[in-house]
């Protein structure tokens, strides 16, 4: 096995306490994929994965207490997860699912009760598909939650409803995890169906719950398309929702739903060079912050504070120049103290780097070398983890950001030697990058490039 992928799969393990046969058979599903791994998604679904499994896992090994032989099959089915035996796992949850409709008898409060059981153990099968990494599994998954809907749909309607929230999110799932607008389309559809029946008046939460999944299902279409009006009709969205739901009706989701606008305002923010969209990203963010349980959601709360650390960069580099930035470089840092190495290597090399451009573009305001000198030790952190050959367009972008500091450093104190290292810099990644037929991503370097050669000709040797 490819070392990278067992460092990956011994971390998830220690860190999420799963079985690594678990996190083999999750691997197993994919098949054989073509071209070089995309090492830093695969730990990031495998954590997903894990997260998924230990619940489900939970719910199998907790006894009904009515039928040994259900509780037998749904506890196998738990012991062929932790081997990584997906399938045999969901053919011992289809036996527990038919034991249970067996025993049925039509009219009686016993039949209601076999029901919403029946309901559960679909939901059961379904969670099993998603922990596959295919997307017909996915797809199969959401059948599966449409089907357990439709069981409760008669005995719990809440139930129902919440099944069909899962409906969607694995048909959202599609979409982001494969790229594949069809599950994007159909999440959307799904949810405009929903919220057909819906009274946001009488029900604001549960309007609320499916408003959010629907702007997050044509942000992401909107990422596969590259259209900024379905991103705009996402924040749209969000905003409107906010102003439906009262905060203290659902704190939790309406800081969810906060986080959700300011990442879209960011983006747009960005799309159209507009320092107040990125204002109110910023506000709409630390309020989406300030309503996050940091014990308890640990990950979520790290994952905004590294939305807001990213917005700042982008004010600081229109309108609030120093201040944005160093509020930039406080915001990576306190993801750091999730972020670790040890647990999450790419994810903190990720922030590693976003230190070293955000210090580079605060040198500008305090023309000292030891800005610049500490913006390339940053980026010599990243490249601790963006090694060249297991992620070269990562490497590609962290190099040119080391780079660019160099350029700034050499233009400050006047160092040729300085200025050389950062003209070979600029041009190993921007070559990285169009050997990858990834041009696009190396032209924003290339004038850096030119001005670090011409810089390089107008110091004298050392």
């Amino acid at each position: 096995m490819d070392p990278n992928l067992s460092g990956i799969l011994a971390r998830v393990s220690q860190r999420e306490g799963v079985p690594p046969t678990l996190l083999l058979g999750i691997l197993a599903s994919m098949g054989a994929a073509s071209g070089k791994p995309d090492f830093t998604r695969i730990e990031h679904d495998l954590l997903r994965k894990a997260g998924d499994f230990l619940a489900l896992r939970g719910r199998l090994q907790t006894p009904s207490g009515r039928v040994p032989e259900i509780d037998a099959l749904r506890s196998g089915a738990a012991q062929a997860l932790e081997q990584g035996r997906l399938s045999e796992a969901d053919r011992l949850l289809a036996q527990a699912e038919q034991r249970n409709l067996d025993d049925t008898t039509a009219g009686d409060a016993a039949t209601r009760e076999r029901l919403l059981l029946a309901a559960s153990y679909r939901t059961d099968r379904g969670d099993v598909a998603m922990l596959r990494l295919t997307p017909q599994a996915y797809r199969d998954a959401a059948t599966r939650y449409a089907e357990a809907a439709l069981i409760a749909a008669s005995t719990d309607p809440a139930l129902a409803r919440v099944l069909g929230w899962k409906q969607a999110d694995a048909l959202a799932r599609l979409g982001a995890d494969f790229r594949d607008r069809s599950g994007f389309s159909s999440a959307i559809a799904h949810l405009q169906a929903l919220l057909a029946k819906l009274d946001p008046w009488r029900e604001p939460v549960h309007f609320a719950e499916i408003r959010l999944r629907l702007g997050r299902s044509i942000t992401g279409l909107s990422h596969l398309d590259a259209d900024i009006g379905q991103l705009r009709q996402a924040a749209e969205i969000y905003r409107e929702t906010l102003e439906d739901l009262p905060r203290d009706k659902a704190p939790g989701l309406w800081a969810t739903l906060q986080g959700r606008l300011g990442e879209a305002l960011a983006r747009l923010g960005e799309h159209d060079d507009d320092a107040e969209q990125l204002e109110q990203s910023v506000a709409a963010l630390r309020v989406a912050i300030a309503g996050i349980d940091r014990q308890r959601l640990p990950r979520e709360w790290a994952r905004q504070q590294f939305e807001l650390g990213k917005t700042y960069v982008a004010l600081g580099l229109r309108a609030s120049g120093a201040a944005a930035l160093e509020s930039a470089v406080n915001c990576f840092n306190l993801v750091l103290q999730d972020w670790t190495r040890a647990l999450t290597p790419l994810d903190w090399a990720d922030v590693q780097d976003r230190i070293g451009a955000a210090l580079t573009g605060l040198a500008a305001y305090y023309r000292e070398p030891v800005v610049l000198e500490e913006a390339i030790a940053a980026c010599d952190a990243a490249l601790l983890e963006r090694r060249r050959e297991t992620v070269p367009t990562l490497w590609a972008k962290t190099v040119a950001n080391r780079g660019e500091a160099r350029l700034r450093l050499a233009a400050l104190t006047r160092e040729r030697a300085q200025a050389e290292l950062a003209a070979t810099e600029l041009m190993q990644a921007v070559e990285t990058l169009r050997g990858l037929s990834l041009a696009e991503v190396a032209r924003p370097m290339e004038p850096l490039l030119i001005r670090a050669a011409t810089l390089v000709k107008t110091l004298p040797p050392a």
